[in-house]
């Protein structure tokens, strides 16, 4: 009786879960995707050891942002013992999500493969460590301002004017269609986080 009384213990959710790279026989999707990108856009990266994991239930910010995705570097401690340069999480929730495309699935990982860069010398050539191996760092995005400060005064960084021009420049792509159509919709804090809130 005192035994049925006892409240049963709660376990620690998991947060992460490793993806393997092939699962019967074949590549998986996220690492299929992301050795296509390496291959056409990130050549510094073809011999960097990169993990893909599941993060599980991340949640929106106080803003309402939700993250897709983060790439972390490995430490001297991570690579000695597992060998990765670099961990890729992806948000599992909105990865598998029936709305959420290969183009916006590729835009993620492409995001956060930017992030993923050789550390160099002063000659620009890599940089390794003792054992041999490539120096790697996390690059920074290329803008951090807010909406509101550049509805005010515009492009006045270089930064911002380069961002814009991108923009620009593919403003038929589908990410930037649907998250303007949502946007005159009155969805447009749902299509942010969906579309393009990847941090």
């Amino acid at each position: 009786m005192a035994k049925d009384k006892k409240k049963k213990k709660k376990r620690k959710k998991i947060t992460t879960k490793f993806l393997p790279r092939k699962h019967a026989g074949k590549i998986t999707g996220p690492y299929r995707i992301m050795e296509d990108l390496i291959g056409a856009y990130h050549p510094h990266l073809i011999d960097a050891k990169i993990a893909i994991c599941w993060r599980l239930g991340w949640t929106e910010d106080p803003d309402g942002w939700i993250k897709l995705g983060q790439c972390k570097k490995g430490s001297d401690l991570d690579r000695a013992l597992h060998h990765y340069d670099f961990v890729v999480l992806l948000n599992h929730e909105v990865w598998n999500a029936a709305d959420f495309s290969d183009e916006k699935k590729r835009a993620v990982v492409d995001h956060e493969l930017c992030h993923a860069a050789v550390v160099v010398d002063r000659n620009g050539e890599p940089k390794t460590d003792e054992a041999g191996r490539t120096c790697y760092r996390i690059r920074k995005h290329d803008v951090e301002e807010f909406r509101e400060i550049v509805a005010r005064h515009g492009s006045y960084k270089r930064q911002i004017e380069a961002f814009a021009a991108a923009i620009a420049e593919k403003a038929s792509r589908p990410l930037i269609a649907a998250a303007e159509k949502a946007r005159k919709n009155g969805n447009g804090k749902k299509a942010d986080k969906k579309a393009v809130a990847g941090k």
